[in-house]
């Protein structure tokens, strides 16, 4: 694939050409679907569906979200989803987003996650002096929070009680770009799903 091809520095630029961009509840959404067995209409409504049960349940964190992040960018990705400190984007894997084995709940505690760690980023925070693991803390307690009310927020609850009971290291696993690429190049070979494990 050409953009495999390309330097780490462009890939982005290049997948940012093919995106279809939205606005969604106010929300800058970018869609890069390139599996051809997920429908884009489905994709587009279950993450609409997700930011609505959002602002139902914490409407002040929607309200944040559309301030805090550029854009929420759905394409693969080989976990649940990340947030960009240096860009203010925010990526939510497709095959995630589109699996009927996670519920609505559980894809707009995803982006309530990665929308605390865009909070931390517009307040100014300097992560330099200050422990990872602590934010990683805060954004699952924000899922509790959010699962304890939204219908289908059981898993939500359980698996951010589970992981707060980890060390600091298993709670804030480092995310190392240059891996992140090569599953993903692993992920368009196999075709396989992701957005199961972590994140």
């Amino acid at each position: 694939m050409l953009r495999d091809l390309l330097p780490l520095a462009l890939r982005d630029r290049y997948d940012a050409t093919r995106s279809t961009r939205r606005v969604i509840d106010g929300v800058q959404v970018w869609f890069l679907n390139e599996r051809a067995d997920i429908d884009d209409a489905q994709l587009e409504a279950r993450l609409a569906e997700a930011l609505a049960l959002l602002g139902r349940c914490m409407p002040h964190n929607l309200r944040r979200l559309r301030a805090d992040v550029r854009s929420i960018w759905v394409k693969r990705w080989p976990n649940r989803g990340v947030f960009f400190h240096d860009t203010r984007i925010m990526v939510i894997d497709t095959t995630f987003v589109v699996n009927p084995t996670f519920t609505r709940a559980q894809v707009a505690a995803t982006i309530l996650h990665e929308g605390v760690h865009a909070r931390i980023t517009a307040m100014g925070v300097d992560r330099r002096f200050t422990n990872i693991a602590d934010e990683e803390r805060l954004c699952r307690r924000a899922e509790i929070a959010f699962g304890e009310q939204a219908p289908g927020g059981a898993p939500v609850v359980a698996r951010a009680r589970e992981i707060l009971a980890l060390s600091d290291d298993e709670v804030a696993p480092g995310i190392d770009i240059a891996v992140a690429e090569a599953r993903l190049r692993e992920l368009r070979r196999t075709e396989g799903g992701s957005g199961s494990t972590t994140g």
